[in-house]
């Protein structure tokens, strides 16, 4: 509602100023460990390299019927399928849950070996720091790419995919 004409109206009457955030900091680089923008984010060596779209590796998982309800299982082959997917740099597809599957031995006639490793790995899921990462450490990548049934063959010939 407007100021009558007649009514005097002094500052103390008048409500207070809303307070407005002040100015917002300048970047600054000195910090580290402080990415500035896309190209400081960290690659290779202990980061890794990031397929595109790896949460969707666990929408897949949800989705797909997994040969045990073990949740370190899970947590090992989502780790094999976002290596695979990102070795062949693309998201991850449904094609690479069974080529985890069968890396971690869930196929007819696997290795006592290859079980015995797929084991050694759920044992170790635990204590990693990203789930699965020895699983990863351990597959060859000129295995890790090839569609399920060749690494089914390959893993038949030789247990340890190296």
């Amino acid at each position: 509602m407007a100021q009558q004409p007649n009514v005097e109206v002094t500052a103390e009457e008048l409500p207070p100023p809303e307070p407005h955030p002040g100015p917002a900091n300048a970047p600054r680089s000195d910090k580290p460990g402080i990415p500035e923008g896309p190209w400081d984010v960290p690659r290779g060596g202990p980061f890794g390299v990031t397929g595109p779209d790896p949460g969707y590796a666990l929408r897949l998982l949800r989705l797909a019927e997994l040969p045990t309800d073990d949740p370190r299982l899970e947590q090992v082959v989502n780790r094999l399928m976002l290596a695979r997917s990102s070795v062949l740099g693309r998201a991850p597809v449904p094609e690479d849950i069974e080529a985890a599957l069968v890396l971690c031995g869930f196929f007819d006639g696997a290795p006592t070996e290859l079980v015995q490793r797929c084991e050694r790995w759920l044992e170790a899921v635990p204590h990693e720091t990203r789930p699965g990462e020895t699983a990863v450490a351990e597959i060859d990548r000129s295995v890790l790419v090839n569609k399920p049934r060749e690494i089914e063959y390959l893993l038949k010939r030789r247990p340890f995919g190296s």
